[in-house]
């Protein structure tokens, strides 16, 4: 037989049940003794909450309301989720004043947390800004500090952690900023550094630089203020990257003038070419530094060179000059022109199909070509020339 899922009442005897009950919902009518006993409500009204059970409640809204707040500190932030867990399990149970002391303790616990939490974030942040002024920067982030300490002092722990959050992404993106001005600043110094070593003018570009630092000397610099240095110094490092180049090539273009007066098969001159054709690679890649460095060391070539050449005009100055050799017709030159380009054809393709110089030496072999179609005979010597300094300064050429 089916029963009724709340009662338990016999479900096919619903009918009789329904039937004993009075017009008043009394069973059978009325009883012996003729009192009426009233049905039993179908919801009983639940008991009021004791003072205990409302204080654990008013704690446990207090803890929910700190935890979100911390949260937002991120890293250390406390948490005491576990100790509400055992308070909710214990008032469940009926024990309602361990729950209670629960609470309490965890309350002092997370009060006790955060104040620890936010005194040594605001150390953090102290020394943070006193790194920042031993490289050279003061950031405006004194106010805030002092704002946050206040707010620790006075207890206001939700406001304080509003001002701390704020201050550290302030911190942290300065700090970023400032990194990448280095950065551009030691790139700057380096070339300046490169191009008074070599001579080389830079005009304006000494006052930019003092301009710069002279901003960053200055008390309380914001996040715009650094901005706008840094722009002023990227703007200063790309006039660097124009200048130099122009004056390495000019420098380059002298010593090729240079070079040329001596034989393609002049030993003592082959270093010299060797540097030259180096240079002129690190240049056209764009690396500044390695060219500068490669015609410092061309210098001191080139100056060895002109010196042994001199003491071997002085040696041999008493010695009847050759007689002067004819001129070379245009069909001569271009026959020897010709011979020179298949040779150091042969060269190149002796070379690693895939290197650099590889590529290099057979874009100048193409240029060579057309030069010697169009009858260009001095540009197809200069670039025959060039070609031969690159293959010299190749490790294994012979």
């Amino acid at each position: 037989m089916g029963h009724c899922s709340v009662c338990g009442f016999p479900t096919a005897l619903a009918i009789e049940g329904l039937r004993s009950l009075g017009p008043d919902g009394i069973v059978g009518g009325e009883p012996d003794g003729g009192a009426a006993v009233a049905a039993v409500p179908a919801h009983p009204v639940p008991a009021s909450p004791s003072p205990e059970a409302e204080l654990c409640a008013t704690i446990s809204r207090d803890l929910r309301n700190k935890m979100e707040y911390v949260r937002e500190l991120g890293r250390g932030a406390p948490d005491v989720t576990n100790e509400m867990c055992q308070a909710a399990l214990s008032e469940a149970e009926g024990r309602v004043s361990e729950a209670l002391e629960v609470l309490r303790r965890a309350q002092q616990s997370l009060d006790r947390q955060t104040d620890e939490l936010l005194t040594r974030r605001l150390a953090s942040l102290e020394a943070r800004e006193s790194a920042l002024r031993e490289t050279g920067v003061r950031f405006a982030i004194g106010g805030d500090i002092n704002r946050l300490r206040g707010s620790i002092d006075g207890g206001q722990r939700e406001v304080a952690g509003g001002f701390l959050v704020e201050a550290e992404r302030r911190m942290t993106q300065f700090e970023s900023d400032w990194r990448g001005l280095q950065g551009l600043l030691r790139q700057i110094d380096a070339l300046r550094k490169e191009a008074a070593d070599l001579g080389i003018p830079l005009g304006e570009i000494a006052g930019e630089v003092s301009e710069i630092r002279a901003q960053l000397q200055e008390p309380d610099i914001t996040e715009d203020a650094l901005d706008t240095i840094a722009q002023s110094a990227a703007q200063t490092l790309m006039l660097l990257h124009e200048a130099i180049p122009t004056s390495l090539e000019e420098e380059l273009a002298r010593h090729e003038s240079s070079l040329d007066r001596y034989p393609d098969d002049h030993v003592a001159s082959a270093p010299a070419r060797r540097l030259h054709s180096e240079a002129q690679r690190h240049l056209k890649k764009g690396r500044l530094t390695d060219a500068v460095a490669s015609v410092r060391e061309l210098r001191r070539e080139v100056e060895r060179l002109e010196q042994s050449q001199e003491l071997h005009d002085v040696a041999v100055g008493a010695a009847p000059a050759e007689p002067p050799r004819a001129a070379e017709t245009e069909s001569e030159t271009l026959d020897r022109l010709l011979k020179k380009a298949r040779s150091l054809a042969g060269r190149v393709r002796t070379l690693p199909p895939d290197s650099e110089v590889a590529r290099e030496a057979a874009a100048q072999i193409r240029e060579v070509t057309d030069l010697l179609r169009n009858r260009e005979l001095r540009g197809a010597d200069q670039a025959l020339a060039r070609l031969m300094r690159m293959l010299a300064s190749e490790p294994g050429e012979n």
